[in-house]
């Protein structure tokens, strides 16, 4: 009984110690996880977005996102990018699913609604097949893209698997098709909200451009150039 009762004294005892060293461990590096984790996407906005010449870190926009808005939040920080203090582009964080979870990057889009840039900060991904999203060489692909010049497939960026004109990863399309996913959302998100983030109205990209001078502008420039010619 005596024997008993000393082990689980002990089992309490080594517990207990075991806990609070737990709990010291975890106090101590909170803080530089956290700050780390901060400066890895200073870095990430840094990257994507067109040029600018502010600290993007001070410029930043907090929106509410729609229920129909992909994202595992209510709200997204907006980076916003400037340039002689006109807005040059954003950067934010979205979201796509893929083989192992989520798939979080970080994008840039321009005034124009193209992507400037997006860099993969975490996943769960399988490595040497899924985990090669992070390289440049399938990340550069989303450089100008946007739902306006690219293959979409139900509205969204696609990979050539399924339609699109986005190249997969060898033994490896789900991976992709998440990161697809993401930046169409990102894309969606800022269309909608850039009143909001910018105080721009959304630019009209199906609109042609009227190439064809007036009757009178016409005749006028056609009869410049026949006195010239003479």
């Amino acid at each position: 009984m005596r024997s008993t009762v000393r082990l689980i004294v002990a089992l309490t005892i080594t517990c207990a110690v075991s806990a609070l060293a737990l709990s010291v461990i975890h106090g101590l590096t909170e803080e530089p996880i956290a700050e780390q984790k901060r400066l890895a996407i200073m870095r990430a906005v840094q990257e994507v977005l067109p040029p600018f010449d502010n600290d993007p870190a001070q410029e930043l926009r907090t929106i509410a996102l729609e229920d129909d808005e992909t994202g595992a939040q209510d709200t997204l920080t907006i980076y916003l990018g400037t340039m002689e203090g006109r807005i040059s582009g954003v950067a934010f964080q979205t979201f796509g699913e893929g083989y192992g979870g989520f798939i979080n990057i970080m994008m840039g889009i321009d005034l124009e609604e193209r992507i400037s840039g997006v860099i993969i900060l975490e996943h769960e991904e399988t490595p040497g097949l899924g985990a090669k999203i992070e390289e440049l060489s399938f990340t550069n692909q989303f450089k100008d893209k946007s739902l306006d010049n690219s293959t979409l497939v139900n509205g969204n960026l696609a990979v050539k698997n399924d339609g699109g004109n986005l190249d997969a990863l060898t033994g490896a399309t789900i991976s992709p098709r998440g990161v697809a996913q993401a930046a169409s959302a990102g894309l969606k998100i800022f269309s909608r909200h850039r009143l909001e983030i910018t105080g721009e109205e959304t630019i009209d990209q199906t609109a042609p451009a009227d190439t064809t001078a007036a009757p009178e502008e016409s005749q006028e420039t056609e009869a410049r150039e026949t006195t010239a010619g003479e």
